[in-house]
């Protein structure tokens, strides 16, 4: 499946900020129904997974509930998804990081932040940009960034869009953030390796010092220790891994794993992390502090 459309000329730097609170809203003036994603998340997986779709636009029978954050712009949109029975399978949210007038000024162009939970405790989050024409429901998608399951790279949050990228951060563990450019599927490594271990190397890339996620080194979905900033490229279709953003108290507090309190103290001892606060390194930096730490923990 193709989860990326280039050619696309965005503008402008944006930025989405933390959202609290609740208040039921009805009609909400969102830009969608929150819903409305179910239609184009089932629409993926067809034979046209980019073409036009019509929103239904579920009075009454699905209420929109809006969670303000720090001013009257930062706001994310949820409703709940119900079955045919009248039972609740989660929920689906967004906050919307910019609008774009077309050129000729008919439609727009909309960037989604979508989190949709399964009723399970799964939080899967991904990234759209949807052309709108004015004055009905359907909406076309042009762009759609797939992200994973809260801290396994999950809470996509859009940084920055120029006329070429669209960069962004995706929450990470201590696992993935010693590996932030081996986009692997982890949660399905173990089974995999399990199912190879008598059988020939994978030609997937192997972790870190072949150190597994759980068994090792923390990747519960709920140990979020940072981030992974990524970069898509609308010209050339490309993703690129651009650095990490460090949350020290946050990594620190991670006990999953026979090498994880190695790896926090290790951390600790690092000038870079002596002050308070989050830190973003490039990935030349981080590289050459993740070679300090192969002498420190390998043999821990």
């Amino acid at each position: 499946m193709r989860f990326f459309f280039a050619g696309l000329a965005l503008l402008g730097l944006l930025s989405t900020l933390t959202l609290s609170a609740e208040e039921q809203v009805f009609p909400p003036g969102a830009a969608i129904h929150p819903l409305c994603f179910d239609q184009l998340l089932s629409g993926l997986t067809g034979d046209s997974p980019f073409s036009p779709v019509t929103c239904d636009g579920m009075p009454g029978k699905y209420p929109v509930f809006i969670f303000p954050g720090q001013d009257a712009a930062d706001l994310t949109y949820t409703a709940q998804r119900i079955t045919e029975e009248g039972y609740s399978r989660g929920f689906i949210a967004y906050a919307v990081a910019g609008h774009w007038p077309s050129k000729t000024g008919n439609d727009k162009w909309t960037l989604f932040e979508v989190t949709a939970a399964n009723g399970f405790g799964n939080l899967r989050s991904s990234i759209w940009l949807l052309l709108q024409p004015q004055g009905n429901r359907v909406v076309k998608p042009l762009l759609y960034v797939p992200g994973g399951d809260r801290c396994n790279d999950g809470a996509l949050r859009v940084s920055e869009v120029g006329s070429d990228r669209l960069v962004f951060l995706s929450a990470a563990t201590p696992f993935r953030l010693l590996n932030p450019t081996r986009l692997s599927e982890w949660r399905l490594f173990m089974q995999q390796h399990a199912a190879n271990q008598n059988e020939q190397a994978s030609n997937n890339q192997p972790p870190f010092m072949d150190w597994k996620p759980y068994l090792d080194v923390a990747n519960d979905a709920g140990a979020c220790a940072g981030g992974i900033i990524k970069s898509y490229n609308f010209k050339t279709d490309t993703l690129d891994v651009l650095g990490v953003r460090i949350d020290p108290g946050a990594f620190v507090s991670a006990q999953q794993g026979t090498k994880q309190a190695c790896i926090n103290s290790w951390l600790k001892a690092q000038d870079r992390f002596s002050k308070d606060g989050v830190q973003d390194l490039d990935l030349d930096e981080w590289g050459a502090m993740l070679r300090t730490l192969e002498p420190a923990c390998a043999q821990r």
